[in-house]
């Protein structure tokens, strides 16, 4: 499940507005400086045409603020193996979910 992260939006419009003032990126794109404040704390959740205006104004590409649940599930069972052959069955187990999920999507089986 991918969603946008409010902590990698938050990182990069503070570094993608770079030395321009949240007054100035307010000019631009219409979203109140306080609100780019809460946004940039990721205090806020922009509304997508509020997300819209940042992503193009300050040139950041959606896939940059997206997450993925599932990476980072099988990445923290990864960092669990204190073997090189739990390692492998990790590994192992992790690839048979991957494309047993992938068969359910193209059978339409379940809520895959």
């Amino acid at each position: 499940m991918n969603r946008i992260s409010v902590e990698l939006l938050a990182n990069k419009v503070k570094e993608k507005r770079g030395e321009r003032t949240q007054g100035e990126i307010e000019t631009i794109t219409g979203i109140n400086r306080q609100i780019i404040g809460r946004i940039e704390n990721g205090k806020h959740i922009p509304s997508v045409p509020q997300l819209n205006a940042l992503l193009n104004t300050l040139g950041i590409d959606f896939h940059e603020i997206i997450e993925s649940k599932e990476k980072s599930v099988f990445a923290a069972m990864m960092g669990e193996a204190k073997t090189e052959a739990e390692k492998e069955g990790f590994e192992k187990m992790i690839s048979m979910m991957l494309c047993l999920r992938k068969y359910e999507r193209l059978r339409g089986i379940g809520n895959a």
